[in-house]
């Protein structure tokens, strides 16, 4: 739905992508049009408040309410909800866009199908202010209005006359829709963050609903002040553009030019823009934060599946698979409440298959968990290498020729019996980082080549490699050792490059544009730490758990490489928060709706990281002695015994 899919899975990718998530999207619109004439009540109520005669007041709001007119309005309102509902499914993510630059930002805003929203949310916005124009009644309701002037009266066919309140009303709803688009995607207000305790659906809302009136309330004030700054300046344009080509005229007897200051100075103008606003931010919110809550409530995945047609939505092929993003994480979410909370269905985790007696459940779930935490280490130790070069290639670090084109020295990173740094898997995390400029990672390929240089590496072992073409040339000298050349060609596209680098770096706005933003940079590393995070905690409870319950000793086998690889992890992530900004957090913003919870994720990730170390030494304790580890590991792991850690 986010994405396109394509391939030959792409058919059971949408099938299980429908049937997980399926209902509860009509689920979260079609409470969005339930509630669609609450919001119209209060508005309608609202909108024609008179103090001074509250029986009056309250009886005309609710005969308003049964007239054929605003039941039309509603109609029209709800497919209008409808469609905001629409581009809340095609448009959420749940790994967050973090762009590093202000470049990269505006690139993000004017992407074409950032536009597309922009342009669609703008005219829903024109269309549900019209609907509160003409159900506010009096002066607000129609476009062409019978000009009042002395002038015209005197004629024997009265002349029409453009009713700017109108305009200005229609305007004031495209501009807050497309302000809505625009803060949608700048404030990743499209990224879905899963909840960390699960609570029932009624009591997220009912928390969420007072927020929504709050942030509502406060983001049409500043809206309205923004948009009678740019009508102050611009309004001319579309009045202009309207008057000419619908022959209208202008009556500035009946109203001041709403392009002047003593025009916007009109208190009830301006409350009654103020509360459309109000009335149209807090339905497409409401929209918005139902389709949150119903896509990321928890979703049980058989671990066996009852029958054989069902075996796609069992728990290990889900997690194997090439499924969309958000049923991978509801995946890795069941995982952990399954190993934290369900004693029977870890007992079919632990099973062994009949007939043959494999540990097939265990491995599939142990193997992805693995290569998921293996890819995040491959990750932050790029990222050491490039902060530590500062995107130089050192020369002392050549690799020959005869090493990248080696099969036998590239094992599978999926195994959870291999090094984490296999050439897949390595691969893999190449291809993010290209894709993604907030790492900063050079694209030399020799810095890419570089094995990760922590002390869980033995020093006769060959770490996996690329096997793309080198800028480079290799020379034997006399000593027999192989000296690294750079190309004629190669070495004056490096020298253009450093010039045009340093000739730029010296413009104060090229630079204003270009530079990254080291925060960003660090967030965008741990941008989907929270499915690593349940894969820590799934993998750890059930490692505790096979202490007492695994009875066919199924998770022993592959105790010695969960070990290796959590504490290479911890050692990775232990070297990458000593680098500079790595270690401040950014401010908490408490009781805002929009949610900025992901600035923080690698706080989290390191918390759950050394906890699920805890939680495997504290339950087998002395027994971990006998694991077959090296001599590092076993130092750290005693630390962990002793918890100096």
């Amino acid at each position: 739905m986010a994405s396109a899919m394509s391939g030959p899975g792409a058919g059971g990718s949408r099938d299980i992508l429908w049937r997980v998530l399926g209902w509860r999207i009509v689920a979260s619109i079609v409470w969005s049009v339930v509630l669609l004439p609450v919001c119209t009540t209060v508005f309608i109520i609202f909108s024609s408040i008179d103090l001074f005669h509250p029986i009056q007041w309250l009886s005309d709001s609710f005969n308003d309410l049964y007239s054929s007119y605003v039941i039309f309005y509603l109609l029209m309102l709800s497919v209008v909800i409808i469609i905001i509902s629409v581009f809340n499914v095609e448009f959420y993510a749940v790994v967050p866009s973090i762009p590093c630059s202000r470049l990269a930002l505006i690139g993000k805003i004017l992407h074409p199908q950032q536009l597309l929203h922009s342009f669609v949310h703008a005219a829903m916005g024109m269309v549900m202010a019209w609907c509160a124009a003409v159900m506010t009644k009096g002066q607000y309701s129609f476009l062409v209005v019978p000009c009042t002037s002395s002038e015209s009266l005197d004629r024997p066919a009265a002349q029409t006359c453009l009713n700017e309140y109108h305009l200005f009303f229609l305007l004031a709803g495209a501009f807050m829709g497309y302000s809505y688009s625009l803060l949608y995607f700048v404030n990743n207000m499209n990224y879905v963050q899963f909840p960390i305790i699960q609570q029932y659906k009624f009591l997220r809302f009912r928390r969420s609903l007072l927020l929504i009136v709050k942030h509502s309330c406060m983001e049409s004030l500043f809206l309205v002040r923004n948009f009678c700054i740019v009508y102050y300046f611009l309004g001319y344009i579309p009045k202009a553009w309207i008057t000419t080509a619908m022959d209208l005229h202008t009556d500035e007897q009946f109203h001041r030019p709403l392009d002047t200051i003593s025009g916007l100075l009109n208190l009830s103008l301006l409350y009654h823009v103020w509360l459309c606003g109000v009335f149209l931010l807090m339905t497409w919110y409401i929209s918005w934060i139902l389709f949150k809550i119903y896509s990321t409530e928890a979703h049980v995945f058989p671990v066996q599946p009852p029958f054989a047609e069902e075996s796609d939505e069992c728990l290990p092929k889900v997690l194997n698979s090439n499924a969309p993003l958000i049923i991978k994480y509801l995946a890795f979410q069941d995982l952990m409440l399954l190993a934290q909370y369900s004693s029977s269905r870890r007992q079919e985790v632990f099973s062994l298959s009949q007939p043959g007696g494999h540990p097939h459940n265990w491995t599939a779930i142990s193997r992805e968990c693995l290569s998921l935490l293996n890819d995040m280490t491959q990750r932050l130790v790029l990222y050491q290498e490039a902060a530590a070069t500062n995107g130089r290639v050192s020369s002392s670090h050549s690799v020959e020729p005869k090493e990248l084109d080696s099969p036998a020295k590239t094992p599978d990173a999926r195994s959870p019996f291999g090094t984490p740094f296999g050439s897949s898997m390595v691969k893999r995390v190449a291809g993010i980082f290209d894709g993604n400029t907030c790492y900063g990672l050079p694209q030399s390929p020799q810095l890419i080549r570089r094995g990760p240089r922590l002390w869980t590496s033995v020093s006769g072992q060959q770490m996996p490699e690329f096997s793309n073409p080198s800028p480079y040339t290799f020379l034997n000298n006399a000593e027999g050792r192989t000296v690294r050349q750079p190309s004629v060609f190669y070495s004056w596209i490096e020298n253009k490059r450093e010039q045009i680098k340093n000739f730029l770096s010296k413009r104060v706005l090229i630079m204003y544009f270009f530079s990254k933003h080291p925060e960003a940079s660090i967030q965008a590393v741990f941008s989907d730490a929270q499915m690593h995070i349940w894969a820590l905690e799934g993998l750890s409870h059930l490692v505790a758990a096979s202490f007492t319950e695994d009875s066919f000793g199924v998770v022993q086998t592959t105790l010695p490489a969960i070990l290796n690889t959590l504490l290479t992890l911890q050692e990775a992530v232990d070297k990458y928060f000593k680098l500079p900004h790595a270690s401040s957090k950014p401010p908490r913003i408490s009781g805002s709706l929009v949610d900025t919870s992901y600035k923080t994720l690698r706080f989290a990730f390191r918390a759950s990281l050394k906890t699920a170390i805890y939680r495997i030494t504290t339950t087998f304790g002395e027994h971990l002695n006998a694991v077959q580890a090296s001599a590092e590991h076993q130092k750290r792991l005693q630390q962990f015994l002793e918890f100096k850690e």
